[in-house]
């Protein structure tokens, strides 16, 4: 009987820790754009929308042009998925994640989207805050933000 007492035990044990185990959570996909994407594929109107920018270089006070794209495809619209590619002065292009959307009023009517390059860029990991009227440009060094270009769109 003693035996049986403590089958039932653990039986009963195992049967609530399994209902009180929570399933995985799945998880979100980041990288969903190509690293290597030609500039054939960036220049198709059906599948990406071009917007250029003036930019000031904080670290050589010179100008330079950016240009960016925004993926049309429906499975890019998804929140897990968003993101653009980055092109400074007609170099590769360079692909960025979402990272955040942050309200910069109650009403959340105004806000700034900041995104993250994949890989660095001039040796750095580069966050991107894009407001409204223009957008911001940081490399991250060892953990402190860098301001590296200021745009504003042409």
């Amino acid at each position: 009987m003693n035996k049986l007492k403590r089958l039932f035990l653990l039986a009963t044990l195992f049967a609530l820790f399994a209902c009180m185990t929570q399933p995985p959570k799945k998880p979100i996909k980041t990288r969903f754009l190509k690293e290597n994407i030609t500039q054939a594929e960036l220049n198709n109107p059906t599948a990406y929308k071009r917007y250029y920018y003036i930019c000031q270089n904080i670290e050589t006070q010179s100008t330079s042009y950016l240009t960016t794209y925004f993926p049309l495809s429906r499975e890019s619209r998804l929140k897990e998925n968003f993101g653009i590619y980055f092109q400074l002065d007609g170099g590769k292009a360079v692909p960025f994640d979402h990272i955040e959307n942050r309200a910069l009023n109650p009403r959340g009517s105004k806000f700034e989207v900041i995104y993250r390059s994949y890989q660095p860029i001039e040796g750095s990991i580069v966050d991107l805050v894009a407001r409204q009227n223009r957008s911001t440009y940081y490399k991250n060094h060892q953990g402190t933000q860098v301001h590296w270009l200021s745009c504003k769109e042409s």
